[in-house]
Order: structure tokens, then C-alpha cells, then sequence
């Protein structure tokens, strides 16, 4: 009996995963460097870019919910992607429900699909801000810098869009 609450308690203990948990894998590949992929970082909360061909648990996600509100959840760090807030705001790893804009912050969203076969991923707190792959000061060059947000009408708009791939 007393076996049996311990197995019950430790249960209890454990965080219950979303109805949708069966989702596969996914890597997100930028809409405008194909050959880049949002990562997780292993050694701090933000989040980088890395080339596509990179073997990386932390370039691994799944996505828990409808295109029109999800979260991102990263196995390999076992954490959940969340939006800090305002134009240009950070991008971070950080246990679900933990974000101090509350559930929003965790949530994202996939935009309409743009001519170029990609869409937009925005902060379904802030639908204006996108995840940002573009280097600040350089269009034509992948972000080597913690990925950030950006809104749609501030620059271009190809750096905002990106592609879930199943693996």
C-alpha cells in the first residue's frame, strides 16, 4: 500500500503533457536563409541560428497546437520558446508556464503563407512581432546574435517567415 502512494505521489509530481504530445518532430528552416534552423541553445536560454545540416537535439521541436495558437516545445532542452516582449524583444527557452506575460508569452502563431513558401511565426501575444532570422545592420545575412522579434513593417519581411519540417 505504502509502495503504491509513493508510485502515486511521484505521478502526481510530473507535468502532463498536452492531448497533442503524439505531434512529431519538427525542425523550423528560415524563409529566407534555407540553409539555417531555429535552435535552442544548450548552454543558455536563447535561442541561435544554425546551418540546417547541423546534427542538434536543441534544433529539434514539437508544436502543441493549431497553427492559430501553439507552443513550441523543445525536447532536448525541455522547455517551451516564449516571447520577452516590444519590437526587437528576445526570444527565449524557459519552463512552461513561467512567462511573466503570462500564458501569451508562450504562445506563437503561423502567418498566412507568403509567394516565397514560407510563413510568418509570431508571438500570439504581440501577432505584430515575428521571430527574426536577419543579422541586425544586414539583410542578406543569417542572425549569429540570440534571435529576436521584429515587426512585419519594420524592413523586410522575407527574414520573418520559416517552414516547420517533419523529420
Amino acid at each position: 500500500m505504502l509502495a503504491v502512494a509513493a508510485v502515486a505521489g511521484a505521478c502526481l509530481a510530473l507535468p502532463a503533457a498536452p492531448a497533442s504530445a503524439a505531434t512529431s518532430k519538427i525542425v523550423i528552416q528560415s524563409g529566407a536563409f534555407r540553409g539555417y534552423k531555429l535552435c535552442a541553445s544548450a548552454e543558455d536560454q536563447y535561442l541561435h541560428l544554425k546551418p540546417l545540416l547541423t546534427a542538434d537535439g536543441y534544433c529539434n521541436w514539437r508544436q502543441w497546437g493549431a497553427n492559430s495558437q501553439f507552443t513550441l516545445y523543445n525536447p532536448a532542452k525541455d522547455q517551451v520558446m516564449a516571447y520577452t516582449g516590444g519590437n526587437e524583444g528576445l526570444v527565449v527557452m524557459e519552463d512552461s508556464g513561467t512567462s511573466p506575460l503570462g500564458i501569451n508569452g508562450e504562445l506563437w502563431s503561423w502567418g498566412s503563407e507568403e509567394g516565397w513558401g514560407a510563413a510568418a511565426l509570431q508571438s500570439f501575444s504581440d501577432s505584430g512581432q515575428n521571430v527574426d532570422a536577419k543579422s541586425p545592420g544586414d539583410q542578406d545575412v543569417p542572425r549569429t546574435d540570440p534571435v529576436r522579434t521584429r515587426g512585419w513593417r519594420h524592413g523586410f519581411q522575407r527574414e520573418l517567415t520559416w517552414n516547420p519540417i517533419a523529420l
